[in-house]
């Protein structure tokens, strides 16, 4: 019928949810690098191929697109781009490309297909052909080149097509009251504990300034700007060369011609340590005076330097915690062992006199903290007397899990992390309350229906990439080639 969705009856198969579907942005492809690569390699080549059917990195195709997506969100974050991470916004696009290529595949074997007035109708409210004054404007309409009439209806009938597919498969899941009460209990319910952390970088002041004075140029630090031409050797030996006449205005300059996000600062980059750049941008700057004008190409491509101040050596009150971190990164086969010993001899101890924790961490010297409840559903771990998040036990993944697994007055499994060694001992357990699920129970049902759904539909995908014919060229195509 017009304007409604046909489809057959669905198969009596299990039903799930899509995680990563992202809708077809039909602009352009603007400067990226999958377009450079295809046009090396003479316009459209096949970086992966589902079921037979291609998928090109032409600036047009719908890989493009899926990148320039995600690249302009990352750029949008702040920050410069490198090569290491787009070449992971170049995969992200790749397996969003074959995930939404397979979806349309499976939605074509069982004819849902969505009718064409539904189609025109999700153009005009999407504002396709819309002028300021009109939902749709049959002058902007008929302007528009047919091919791209047809660029535009494709890709609205597809995502109606990935939508319906979706609708009907992964998002009518039941949920029932009892799993939703189980969810609360879960997510609600925390433990307290008590814990030492038996640190590598507790080192006695002694040998860390020692450290420190035998190893100058780990804590030396240089501060400079920089002009930033990507691609354009002659431009950069040109300014390169206007700047070593005119230093003064190397900030004026930087901020008209640099291809960096530090333009605006006059390309300012601070004061940074040798490791906090590339190896041969460190060289180059490092070697400069105050004033001294400096050129060096690196991946990003050339750089002409301008020292704002002299490399100096940083305080060793200033640098304590880099001096603690290169100690230990010197010394981590020594310390390990240490801290190893003496974790295990403290716990040996308290699992077998638990409740004597406190006496036995007191009389070896070492401190205790105590936590708020640990929870699932909690973004911090809380100190349970200052109500302060425990930033030393925010990033330790597995920490829940063991504390979790430990009963009320035991003693828990000792958690290794890169900085230390975690010993603790689960002190109070948080009670369901009857009151407090019942105000969020509504809130909780839907978050547990999408993760059901999330969950139900990756399992779903999982089998379908196993059963699907996939030819992946990513490697082959984007990874750069090593010199024998």
């Amino acid at each position: 019928m017009p304007g409604k969705f046909r489809k057959k009856k669905k198969p009596p198969f299990k039903k799930y949810l899509a995680t990563l579907i992202i809708g077809f942005v039909a602009v352009a492809f603007v400067g990226s690098f999958a377009y450079n690569y295809a046009a090396k390699r003479g316009g459209k080549v096949n970086i992966a191929v589902v079921n037979g059917e291609p998928i090109v990195a032409s600036s047009d195709s719908l890989f493009a697109n899926f990148y320039r997506q995600f690249y302009e969100e990352a750029t949008q974050k702040n920050k410069q781009i490198t090569e290491e991470e787009n070449l992971k916004l170049l995969r992200k696009a790749l397996d969003a490309a074959i995930q939404r290529t397979l979806i349309l595949q499976y939605a074509k074997k069982e004819k849902i297909t969505p009718g064409k007035k539904a189609v025109l109708a999700s153009i005009i409210e999407k504002g396709y052909y819309a002028s300021p004054d009109k939902n749709f404007d049959e002058e902007r309409y008929n302007s528009t080149p047919e091919s791209d009439r047809q660029r535009i209806y494709k890709s609205e009938e597809e995502q109606l097509t990935i939508d319906l597919f979706l609708e009907e498969h992964f998002r009518t899941v039941k949920v029932t009251d009892l799993e939703v009460k189980s969810f609360y209990k879960l997510m609600d319910f925390g433990k307290k504990i008590e814990y030492v952390y038996l640190r590598y970088d507790n080192i006695p002041e002694k040998l860390l300034k020692q450290f420190y004075k035998e190893n100058p140029r780990l804590f030396e630090k240089a501060h400079v700007a920089h002009i930033l031409i990507k691609k354009d050797e002659k431009k950069a030996r040109e300014i390169y060369e206007e700047v070593k006449k005119n230093p003064e205005k190397f900030s004026e300059i930087a901020k008209k011609e640099s291809e960096d996000n530090t333009r605006d600062k006059g390309g300012d980059l601070g004061w940074f340590y040798r490791d906090e750049m590339l190896p041969e941008f460190s060289e180059a700057a490092f070697k400069l005076k105050k004033g001294e004008i400096g050129f060096v190409k690196t991946i990003f491509g050339y750089h002409i330097i301008k020292a704002l101040d002299n490399p100096k050596i940083e305080d060793f009150d200033k640098a304590i915690y880099r001096v603690k971190k290169e100690y230990v990164n010197d010394h981590r086969e020594e310390l390990e062992k240490k801290i190893g010993k003496e974790a295990k001899e403290f716990l040996e101890d308290v699992v077998k006199n638990p409740e004597d924790f406190e006496r036995i961490a007191s009389e070896k010297n070492l401190r205790i903290q105590k936590t708020d409840y640990i929870t699932l559903a909690g973004k911090y771990i809380l100190n349970e007397e200052k109500n302060v998040p425990l930033f030393e036990l925010m990033n330790v993944e597995n920490l829940p899990e063991i504390v979790f697994k430990t009963k009320m007055g035991q003693v828990g499994s000792p958690i290794k992390t890169i900085d230390g060694e975690i010993i603790f001992k689960v002190i109070g357990e948080k009670s369901f309350k009857e009151e407090e699920y019942n105000k969020v129970k509504d809130y909780l049902k839907n978050a547990y229906k999408s993760l059901k759904e999330n969950t139900i539909f990756n399992d779903w995908y999982s089998k379908v990439l196993r059963d699907s014919r996939i030819v992946d060229n990513f490697d082959k195509f984007f990874k750069p080639k090593t010199k024998s």
